[in-house]
């Protein structure tokens, strides 16, 4: 089941939220927390029970060794062997082909591939299992009985695309009474949020998903002004898709009184690598920096142990995303991004000091995030040679407006009957165009003003507000029809 569907939107939400909301009136506190687990495994293995079995696993094997460091005390043998199943149960569906195929590549071998389909989310949960047990390993968690844990694990808003949630982030706010009381306020910036988000995704993310899908599917007939629209297209795309699912997520944690971690925070008003990586992903740079690069030592071992630790850390996440050398290709290059702005920090904070040097700044952050994504979304690594000589060849041979009749979108029909009755094929030609265009530019826009989290906090009910988003919800929900799965789910 994904946000972006009806049976989400208009039977599960409401349930979830009359069920949760109505038992905490009662003081019901605990059946309230069952009710949400109960509507969070609905949500995860809707229409598939081997999901739901997959979860119930993972939840049972953390828990089971979390209760045996509190009966033992032997906290580095069970905790080891909780991060161990769980790297081995992402490692089986997530990395085990790719691990395959490699060997075979190398060595000349002849293993079978087990083609095994990716369960939903899986990185997210496992990560935040991991978290729980490491810091079982040192005394920063205590254990939790099972309904607190799954309640935890499972929370449906936050479950197959982050953000990655701590306990220490979670479980206290399941067990606070003073959010167990319908809080009309916490609830209206929620919906605000929810709306927000599934407009992102939906009327933003999912068009210039068309243009996006339509060149990297076809890099050889890109020219340069195409395959320049094309990675603009995917810059956007991946950000609203992948915030708009986290602000639906934060909003949904809001209609239940909770309250969940800050995802993103425009990062591509970044000025330097570091910079977005403060604002992109938040939570994942969290966990990367507390359980891996502090572990090894961070900054504390000199310097170049330091850059070393940077990079380490950025080939994992890149690795995380997802089983393919692209990936862990664009790591790297963010891993080395950080490095060379370490040792040219000076001359750069020198540079950031006048108006025009900070505006380069920003200019040159936003192309290498650009380039970089090239390397994260090619369907092959064969394509990427190809994708930049077609950006950077110079060539136009006409590809843009081709680009631009990939819209399909309803929104188009009449306007598209008008322009060929009164401007024939120019003014046709021009109205697609104007379109692929102008949702570039309200991307741009929204992506360097206020965030939807900021916005939802200056709420203010007003008349125009409401009908704003009355407009917004209507339009993304009749164009659901269609559903595109939300990118990050598949990582």
């Amino acid at each position: 089941m994904y946000f972006n569907s009806y049976i989400f939107i208009f039977l599960l939400v409401p349930f979830a939220l009359v069920g949760y909301h109505t038992l905490n009136h009662f003081k019901k506190y605990r059946p309230a927390l069952a009710w949400v687990v109960f509507a969070s495994l609905v949500f995860y293995s809707w229409g598939n029970i081997f999901l739901f079995c997959l979860i119930a696993a993972s939840v049972a094997g953390n828990h089971i060794c979390s209760l045996l460091i509190k009966k033992t005390g032997k906290k580095k043998l069970f905790g080891i062997t909780g991060i161990v199943f769980d790297l081995g149960l992402l490692f089986y569906f997530k990395y085990y082909d790719f691990f395959v195929s490699n060997v075979n590549a190398l060595f000349s071998t002849d293993w079978a591939l087990k083609h095994i389909a990716l369960p939903m989310g899986i990185s997210f949960y496992t990560f935040q299992q991991i978290s729980y047990i490491a810091d079982r390993m040192t005394d920063k968690a205590g254990h939790y009985d099972l309904l607190d844990y799954m309640g935890f694990v499972t929370f449906f808003p936050q479950l197959v695309a982050g953000p990655i949630v701590k306990h220490s982030d979670l479980v206290p706010q399941f067990k606070d009474e003073k959010k167990k009381h319908f809080d009309y306020v916490s609830f209206s910036k929620g919906l605000m949020l929810f709306v927000l988000g599934l407009s992102k995704k939906v009327l933003i993310a999912d068009t210039l998903s068309r243009y996006a899908d339509h060149g990297f599917d076809n890099v050889a007939w890109l020219d340069t002004p195409a395959a320049a629209a094309v990675m603009l297209c995917y810059t956007f795309q991946l950000y609203y898709d992948f915030s708009g699912y986290c602000d639906m997520a934060i909003g949904l944690g809001r209609m239940f009184n909770v309250d969940l971690p800050l995802n993103f925070n425009l990062p591509y008003k970044s000025k330097s690598i570091r910079e977005f990586w403060r604002r992109w992903h938040i939570t994942l740079s969290g966990f990367f920096r507390e359980y891996v690069y502090f572990p090894l030592g961070g900054s504390r071992k000199g310097r170049f142990r330091k850059e070393l630790n940077t990079f380490i850390i950025f080939m994992l996440s890149g690795l995380w995303h997802g089983a393919a050398w692209n990936f862990v290709i664009w790591g790297c290059f963010h891993g080395l991004m950080l490095v060379l702005e370490d040792i040219f920090a000076k001359p750069l904070e020198r540079l950031e000091k006048s108006r025009i040097g900070s505006g380069i700044k920003w200019l040159c952050t936003f192309i290498l995030i650009n380039l970089s994504w090239v390397l994260f979304r090619v369907n092959s690594l064969s394509d990427l040679p190809l994708f930049f000589k077609k950006l950077f060849g110079l060539t136009s041979e006409g590809k843009l407006l081709e680009l631009a009749f990939k819209a399909d979108s309803a929104l188009l029909y009449i306007p598209d009957v008008l322009a060929k009755k009164l401007g024939g094929e120019g003014m046709h030609n021009a109205l697609y165009l104007g379109f692929m265009a102008l949702g570039l530019l309200i991307a741009a826009l929204s992506g360097l003003g206020k965030s939807a989290y900021e916005r939802a906090d200056s709420l203010r009910y007003r008349k125009r507000t409401v009908i704003a988003l009355s407009l917004l919800f209507f339009f993304s929900v009749i164009s659901l029809s269609k559903v595109i799965v939300f990118l990050y789910s598949n990582f």
